[in-house]
């Protein structure tokens, strides 16, 4: 008996990452990918931004002992790691590919300057 809880096992994050963007950056595709893996984001205060040259999207990771990440292509790897152990290579690969693809041809549809 498994008193009406799911036997289904999760990985608990018990700090969400943390993004450092606005909305007018690549930090929306970061929300998105985030989304889509259901991996938790909370936005940072950009006053206290730890991009080395203070650029966004950035992000943080408390649970992994203060990992920091930054490009957008980069931030969305990372987060996919944070779900992808039991992906197959076939899966991996694919999704590997979709972020590249959506970091260079999203850019200019979607960040007009």
């Amino acid at each position: 008996n498994n008193n009406g809880q799911s036997s289904k096992t999760t990985t608990s994050l018990t700090m969400a990452l943390t993004l450092y963007g606005s909305q007018g950056s690549r930090s929306p595709l970061v929300n998105w990918g985030a989304y889509e893996a259901g991996v938790p984001i909370e936005m940072g205060d950009l006053t206290k931004n730890p991009h080395p040259f203070g650029q966004i999207p950035c992000l943080t990771d408390g649970d992994d002992g203060d990992v920091l990440v930054f490009e957008s292509g980069a931030i969305l790897q990372y987060v996919y790691s944070k779900v992808s152990s039991d992906d197959s290579m076939s899966r991996q690969a694919a999704i590997t590919s979709w972020i590249s693809w959506a970091n260079a041809s999203l850019d200019p549809i979607c960040f007009l300057e």
